[in-house]
């Protein structure tokens, strides 16, 4: 691919990277602070005073954010202990979506500086050509002798891979400490 080419497609794959991450982050934290509020309502004592908190904060956040109603009643809620589901399934798709609309961004990111290093290689060559004078080569001589490599999101393995793994991690163990995780 041409380094104009290189440069559209860096762009889009940062477009598309926010537009897929976004709307899965909004979709997992709803997610779980919907988990969150469905399954410490039955909990009594001095837990019962701190999770009250946690209602009334999820409770308007929901109010404040009508704007993301699309995503407080479609969201799929994950159900611990009860196996696959299809709503945990979907929930850990669109909670690895977020990763791959990071691994796009970043990638795109990484071809504009590729993109931003030729362009300004070609500026340095031309000035060098034009001291040759007539024997030396045009912009467009230049340019059609180079050749970006496409890049793909599955080499980016910390983002796509690890990352994934050290976040559940996490979370595993904040749920484990807010006692929603039996075990």
């Amino acid at each position: 691919m041409t380094y104009q080419q290189a440069g559209r497609v860096a762009v889009i794959k940062r477009i598309a990277g926010w537009i897929i991450f976004i709307p899965a982050l909004l979709s997992t934290l709803i997610s779980l602070l919907t988990f969150i509020n469905e399954h410490t309502k039955t909990e009594q004592g001095i837990n019962a005073v701190m999770l009250d908190f946690v209602h009334v904060m999820v409770d308007m956040i929901k109010f404040n954010t009508t704007f993301l109603n699309v995503f407080w009643y479609n969201s799929p809620v994950p159900s611990l202990g009860q196996g696959v589901t299809t709503a945990n399934i979907m929930f850990f798709i669109i909670y690895w979506l977020i990763f791959v609309g990071l691994a796009l961004q970043a990638s795109g990111a990484r071809m504009s500086r590729q993109v931003k290093h030729v362009r300004e290689g070609i500026q340095d060559q031309l000035i060098l050509e034009q001291a040759k004078g007539a024997e030396g080569r045009t912009r467009p001589q230049i340019e059609e002798r180079i050749v970006i490599p496409r890049h793909t999101i599955l080499v980016q393995y910390f983002p796509l891979y690890i990352l994934p793994i050290i976040i559940a991690v996490i979370g595993y163990f904040v749920l484990k400490l807010l006692g929603l995780i039996a075990g």
